[in-house]
């Protein structure tokens, strides 16, 4: 045997064309039947309303990325990174996310990432992958109330207490118009945020040997919004959100910080 036969041998073969059979997918329908309680309603909906769904998610996506384009003047679109292959797989990724995201805000916060990164200047263009990953792992909640911490372009507000945390929350929520979470759910994001590296809690701890972390759900704790949740942040809402000019010193929440027009209109 040669060399070259060896070689063809041991090379995997990645052409090969891996079909399901049509039994098999019986099967796996029958499969799922059988699950209790949810069987039923699992085969239908893998059969026949799964592909339907993603299809709208999919459409949403489109149609709000264009709408929210159309708002621009087209000088201030980076027509050159909208023609890239860079963009162009971006945007298909945002399209697959959106196809598996069960929530409006969730399809809206892919979209908006790339929406933000189409503007002439867009600084997180070299990040978009990695903020991808990040907006993948937080919730509708997280998402608010990462925005709550006020605009990415300046210091992150810090809540002092739990209190205040929730308070921020709360006056966001007031402003948009939309009901407030439970706090105890506000401060589990804060926490679960802390653990990706978005904010950051600072733990009022009484005895100095505790364990860092340890039943962190029922102590006091100051949070702030770290660097990379500004990151984050900046290209979650959608453009315009927070208002670019900004007198720090004099800025009162959330007022101050969102823009007039998104009142009334929750968290979008």
């Amino acid at each position: 045997m040669t060399d070259s036969n060896l070689h063809k041998k041991d090379e995997p073969e990645i052409h090969q064309k891996h079909t399901v059979p049509n039994g098999a997918l019986l099967h796996t329908e029958a499969a799922i039947n059988l699950i209790p309680v949810a069987g039923g309603f699992l085969a239908t909906y893998f059969g026949k309303i799964r592909d339907k769904r993603a299809q709208q998610r999919m459409l949403r996506f489109i149609e709000y990325f264009s709408d929210k384009i159309k708002e621009f003047d087209e000088n201030k679109l980076d027509k050159e990174y909208l023609n890239s292959e860079e963009f162009a797989e971006l945007f298909a990724q945002g399209v697959e996310e959106s196809a598996r995201s069960t929530t409006e805000k969730r399809i809206k916060r892919f979209a908006n990432i790339l929406i933000n990164n189409s503007i002439l200047g867009a600084e997180a263009r070299s990040r978009t992958q990695s903020i991808m990953s990040f907006v993948d792992r937080i919730s509708d909640l997280d998402a608010f109330v990462i925005l709550c911490f006020g605009n990415p372009n300046v210091p992150s507000l810090r809540a002092e207490t739990k209190t205040h945390a929730y308070s921020l929350v709360q006056k966001l929520s007031s402003f948009l118009g939309i009901e407030c979470s439970r706090k105890e759910s506000i401060i589990e994001s804060i926490i679960y945020m802390d653990n990706l590296g978005l904010t950051w809690v600072n733990e009022n701890r009484l005895d100095k040997n505790d364990e860092k972390g340890k039943d962190l759900i029922l102590k006091e704790f100051s949070s702030f919004r770290t660097p990379l949740g500004d990151a984050v942040t900046a290209v979650i809402a959608p453009p315009s959100f927070y208002k670019t000019e900004l007198n720090v010193e004099d800025a009162q929440w959330p007022e101050d910080h969102v823009a007039n027009h998104f009142r009334g209109l929750g968290s979008q």
